[in-house]
């Protein structure tokens, strides 16, 4: 059990929550929170057009019955906390969402559900948005850094604990909650974190504990907002805190080091493939043995060798079975990788799941946890070493410590827009894409995020 925090921390976060300005935001972090909402954009149209996007959408418009916060891909309006729920799932629905590596957290699918849904409820202008979405990743990822490898390898998802926290974050500044306030609705949002990992062997739940997460903050904002209090110690408390209880690894009072001045935010990467993100190097690997000669018909023999972490994300056999369980799993994706090149939203559609090609590859792949690779702590989590013995003997080798698409190797402003039309055309036309491109571009300039929800609600496209 970690030690009790040497400052309060859940206040002093509270209080630099309520305080932070754009003019607090570096020009960096302001260009690439942009970048992140098109991306976060993009996803969540696609996800909102897969089964467990409907269905996250049915429920929150079966609950609301009407609302002013807009869903992807709907007309119907909800309530703020049902809108974040939906299209929180969305935006984590199809393993496509931004993502921090040493915090091991998607900051976009909980902290844009929620700054949307309340700046569209309140009014908020863009340059507000910004500054809430500033507050909420960098919140949710400095605890989830915090909470460490302790606390995912103990079964926990990041993103569905941290996630309430960053999301409480981000709704509290857009209701410019006062300090303690604040510190209130991070405390509310704390008490609700969850999130069972054992979802990623194959569950619409895993895409859901982002939204439930985004609910969960919204609602905590608008609790504290009527005065409703939460544990003013709820991260630091030794007993019965966030850190404490969910197998924290660091002391809470680390999440306030350089708070302020070293944003983590510039840190998040965007995701080229539609995989958990501890595949992606995997991904890289097989790609860069492919330009050595790999090919299928010549592997006799593929090991690839990863942190503990990464093992037990995706290191487990694979058997066929919901999307998810392919999206979540090394075996699938070195082979669908080595067989296409790619591994992006065709190699995980329903079609290739059992695909006899891809089965057939499985016998022939090994996946072993290195220590040595721990040694790089969470993050360098992702890194690993791939050897491939052909047929005629030779071997072949590729170590990737980085993914592409990280802080370190980070997509061009291009990819990031190829992808997002490629995504976002599940439901909306050329020229709509096109516009949210530019109100995106320019959302410190808007008004009101009415015009940004009306695109996104649009179903101009055939899913």
């Amino acid at each position: 059990m970690p030690a009790k925090a040497s400052v309060a921390v859940t206040p002093e976060l509270g209080a630099w929550v309520s305080g932070l300005g754009l003019s607090s935001l570096p020009a960096g972090v302001v260009t690439h929170i942009k970048l992140c909402v098109l991306d976060s954009l993009g996803c969540g149209l696609f996800g909102a057009m897969q089964p467990w996007g409907r269905i996250a959408a049915d429920v929150a418009v079966s609950f609301s019955g009407g609302g002013p916060s807009s869903l992807f891909g709907r007309q119907e309006k909800v309530s703020p906390p049902d809108a974040a729920l939906a299209n929180g799932t969305a935006i984590h629905g199809f393993e496509l969402d931004d993502a921090h590596v040493s915090s091991s957290f998607h900051p976009g699918a909980v902290t844009l559900p929620a700054s949307l849904a309340v700046a569209e409820t309140h009014a908020a202008n863009g340059a507000e948005l910004l500054v809430a979405l500033a507050a909420g990743y960098e919140v949710g990822i400095r605890v989830g850094i915090c909470a460490g490898v302790s606390h995912s390898t103990s079964g926990y998802h990041v993103t569905g604990t941290a996630g309430a926290i960053g999301a409480a974050a981000a709704a509290a500044r857009l209701l410019r909650l006062g300090p303690e306030q604040t510190a209130h609705a991070l405390a509310i949002g704390a008490t609700q974190a969850a999130g069972l990992y054992g979802a990623r062997t194959g569950a619409m739940t895993k895409r859901f504990h982002a939204g439930r997460a985004s609910q969960s903050g919204v609602s905590g904002a608008y609790l504290a907002r009527q005065g409703f209090t939460g544990s003013l110690d709820a991260l630091e408390a030794p007993f019965g805190g966030f850190m404490s209880t969910l197998r924290g690894q660091f002391d809470a009072s680390t999440i306030l080091g350089g708070l302020g001045s070293h944003w983590e935010t510039e840190r998040v990467g965007l995701k080229p493939y539609a995989a958990c993100a501890s595949a992606h190097t995997t991904v890289d690997g097989v790609r860069e043995l492919r330009k050595q000669g790999l090919t299928a018909a010549n592997l006799e023999r593929l090991t690839i060798r990863m942190s503990k972490k990464g093992h037990l994300n995706i290191g487990w056999p694979y058997h066929p079975g919901e999307i998810l369980t392919a999206q979540m799993n090394g075996f699938y994706a070195a082979a669908v990788t080595l067989l296409d090149g790619d591994a992006f939203i065709d190699q995980y559609a329903e079609g290739r799941l059992a695909d006899p090609a891809i089965l057939a590859l499985l016998p022939r792949i090994d996946i072993v946890h290195d220590p040595e690779l721990d040694r790089g702590g969470a993050a360098k989590r992702h890194a690993v070493g791939i050897e491939a013995k052909r047929s005629n003997g030779s071997v072949l080798t590729a170590f990737v410590e980085q993914r592409r698409g990280s802080a370190e190797h980070p997509l061009t402003r291009a990819e990031v827009e190829q992808k997002f039309r490629r995504v976002a055309a599940a439901c909306l036309s050329e020229a709509a894409i096109d516009e949210t491109i530019g109100l995106v571009d320019r959302l410190d300039a808007q008004a009101t995020m009415d015009h940004v929800a009306s695109l996104i609600a649009t179903r101009g496209a055939s899913p």
